[in-house]
């Protein structure tokens, strides 16, 4: 599989673990109510954020499908080619 792509696949993976600590860490603390609505809407940001992120991971995902299917392809026709060349002896 392309190296690139798995990069961007490690580092989907280790943003996801930086939000899932974020989450945990600064997420559950109680606010004041007259900030409840600043803090309602930080919350709704940073979940709309993870969910963009998470829509990447799956995209990526599916890409590496492709490009395993693309790999096979490209070995099959390349020992079809080879196979082509071979000689025999008689």
């Amino acid at each position: 599989m392309n190296r690139n792509l798995n990069e961007a696949i490690f580092d989907i993976a280790k943003v996801e673990a930086i939000m899932f600590a974020f989450e945990n860490t600064y997420l559950e603390l109680d606010v004041a109510p007259a900030d409840r609505a600043r803090a309602d809407m930080a919350t709704d940001a940073f979940y709309a954020i993870w969910d963009a992120i998470r829509k990447v991971s799956d995209d990526l995902d599916r890409l590496a499908g492709d490009c395993r299917v693309v790999d096979a392809i490209y070995a099959v026709n390349d020992v079809r080619r080879r196979v082509g060349t071979l000689k025999t002896e008689d």
